[in-house]
């Protein structure tokens, strides 16, 4: 909390450009949508991910001398022994969706490659110069960070950053979505910059660029005043929501037709 004000999540902020209305009814009015499949789906992903990410840095501490296929194989078992596990804890609401385990395991799969091949790569050459076990972990160059808690009370913003590359030289925010796109949407670009702001406070450094990974395309955003300036008035205005002010329509009301929140909406009036 600052200022009395709890901190916003930067998917409050998305969640508001997609609609302040629909925002406003589930964040103030309490609405909520029952769990369904897709969402399901992408809570075990996340989830995976962030195990994944937890027992990373033990995992390269315990490597000797190794060659790159080696580091990818380990790699690769770590995820087969997160995704079990992850399963294993939500058995239940796979029963209940009826999702498909193989389909969902391989969407996991295919997914992390593009966690786990940047990281093998830069192991080797770790390792080529002679590091190995806790000073591999030290001296990797650069390190990729997935799953990143980021706080800023300076612009009462909270996040986690999918990926973050680290370096002497820069730092890198990721955002990483599942869709083949090419084209960066207004939301994206609010994401990435909120990451790089926040990420800018944390290491007391200047950002200039972030990531938008959709599919296989790498989309990179400039980190201009520009769009910190749009960022600090999003949470302004996402704060006027909160308060039940400035309840604005979304930008295209082809949104309207699957919301389900239609009669709710109306009741609030114009």
């Amino acid at each position: 909390m600052e200022g009395g004000k709890r901190l916003l999540s930067v998917t409050e902020l998305s969640a508001y450009m997609y609609c302040a209305r629909k925002y406003y009814l589930e964040k103030v009015k309490g609405l909520r949508q029952p769990a369904n499949k897709a969402m399901t789906e992408g809570l075990i992903r996340h989830n995976v991910l962030e195990e994944f990410s937890n027992k990373e840095e033990k995992l390269v501490c315990s490597f000797g001398s190794l060659k790159k296929p080696q580091v990818i194989e380990k790699f690769n078992a770590l995820l087969e022994l997160c995704i079990h596990k992850v399963f294993e804890e939500n058995v239940n609401k796979i029963k209940e969706f009826e999702i498909n385990v193989g389909e969902l395991h391989n969407k996991i799969v295919d997914a992390l490659q593009r966690e786990i091949l940047p990281r093998a790569e830069t192991i080797d050459e770790a390792m080529r110069k002679g590091f190995v076990g806790e000073e591999l972990w030290k001296n990797l160059e650069p390190k990729y960070v997935s799953e990143m808690i980021l706080v800023s009370r300076n612009l009462g913003l909270k996040g986690r950053a999918d990926r973050v590359l680290i370096s002497k030289d820069e730092i890198l925010p990721f955002e990483l979505k599942t869709r083949v796109a090419d084209r960066v949407w207004p939301s994206d670009e609010i994401q990435v910059t909120c990451y790089a702001m926040m990420l800018e406070e944390k290491f007391n450094t200047q950002i200039s660029k972030g990531i938008l990974e959709t599919g296989n395309v790498r989309h990179f955003i400039s980190i201009d005043d520009e769009k910190k300036k749009k960022v600090r008035n999003i949470i302004l205005e996402v704060r006027e929501v909160l308060e039940g002010r400035n309840l604005k329509y979304p930008n295209s009301f082809g949104k309207c037709r699957s919301c389900p929140w239609k009669k709710e909406c109306e009741e609030l009036g114009k």
